[in-house]
């Protein structure tokens, strides 16, 4: 490669010192939450992910992320979990609840989920560079151990989960523990903006058909159903408030951390199984 044709233009080092040092926290925020949802999303909805859970004994692998998530509360009462998920449905919560396979109790699930979560970190970030899972992990720690466990139950209780030792699956554990933190956040806007959760699945800012009755019908709700237009400004609210909730946590990191968090997230994130 031509070293002269390599190089970075005049003034192009100045340029990126000046938008480092503009560099907040709620940028930050606001960054990385489509990667960590996109990179979450996809070992949750990985076929291999459902396959487990469907060879464990659970009637399908929604089933399992349910409990796997919110196991995590230990056997409480389906009401319990159901709030701590705040997005399901309550039937739906509790087929999965009381589907625990013979001999596991609903901790022991989220143990397994967990394995899973950080196998697939082992797999499919054993190639990223040390640096950045380095990056995503320790600074990612660092964040989600100063949000109050008070956040979100799940939250809290996912926090509290041992460690594995290889890199790639402790930053995977890492990203998972940032969603769960934002999760925690989401409840609690959507609660202050005056929606209820079945509220806030209709009226869904992401892009269709991951909005709408049609999405609310997938995820279990049962109609009819309210016009999302009539919520739709509390629904752009609660995404706002959302970020602002969990901004202060971001806010310990320094203006060059942030930056370097934020772009090992955008690079590790981009993964495809």
């Amino acid at each position: 490669m031509n070293d002269r044709a390599s190089a970075d233009p005049p003034g192009a080092g100045t340029n990126r010192e000046a938008a480092m040092a503009t560099t907040t926290a709620a940028d930050i925020v606001e960054r990385i939450v489509e990667p960590i949802q996109l990179y979450t999303r996809s070992w949750m909805l990985a076929k291999s992910t459902d396959g487990y859970g469907v060879d464990l004994g659970f009637g399908s692998g929604a089933q399992f992320w349910v409990v796997g998530r919110a196991g995590v509360l230990g056997s409480c009462p389906v009401e319990v979990a159901t709030a701590a998920i705040a997005f399901e449905p309550l039937y739906k919560v509790r087929e999965a609840w009381l589907g625990v396979p013979d001999g596991l109790t609903h901790y022991d699930v989220a143990l397994r989920y967990r394995d899973v979560l950080t196998a697939w970190g082992d797999r499919v970030l054993a190639g990223r560079d040390p640096g950045l899972l380095e990056t995503v992990d320790v600074l990612g720690r660092r964040i989600v151990d100063a949000a109050p466990g008070a956040i979100g139950l799940i939250f809290a209780g996912w926090r509290q989960l041992d460690v594995p030792e290889s890199l790639p699956a402790r930053a995977a554990l890492t990203v998972h523990l940032l969603r769960e933190l934002r999760g925690a956040a989401h409840i609690a806007a959507i609660t202050a903006c005056g929606l209820t959760p079945l509220d806030a699945v209709l009226a869904a800012t992401h892009a269709p058909p991951r909005t709408g009755p049609g999405y609310a019908e997938r995820m279990g709700w049962k109609g009819p159903f309210r016009d999302p237009a009539e919520v739709r400004e509390q629904r752009v609210e609660a995404e706002r408030l959302t970020g602002a909730i969990i901004e202060p946590y971001f806010a310990g990191l320094s203006v060059e951390e942030l930056e370097r968090f934020g772009t090992a997230i955008e690079i590790v994130c981009a993964v495809e199984d």
